[in-house]
């Protein structure tokens, strides 16, 4: 299966600076993550992050940089 990494680059709230993030739109196994806007009306995007292993949230707005 092939997957298309990217950097992707927010404003965390966590460590009150903008973060980069080496990311994946889908998992291992291959689970897709998620774009949307919440009930609030904030932009929500669920990416896999490469380096942890896990799944974050980026909110707001990001910018995605094809690696």
């Amino acid at each position: 299966m092939k997957t298309n990494n990217f950097y992707i680059t927010y404003f965390a709230k966590k460590h009150s600076k903008f973060i980069t993030r080496k990311a994946s739109a889908t998992n291992t196994e291959g689970t897709a993550g998620k774009m949307f806007t919440d009930r609030n009306g904030v932009n929500r995007y669920i990416y896999w992050d490469l380096d942890k292993g896990d799944w974050r949230h980026a909110t707001g707005k990001w910018r995605i940089k094809a690696i």
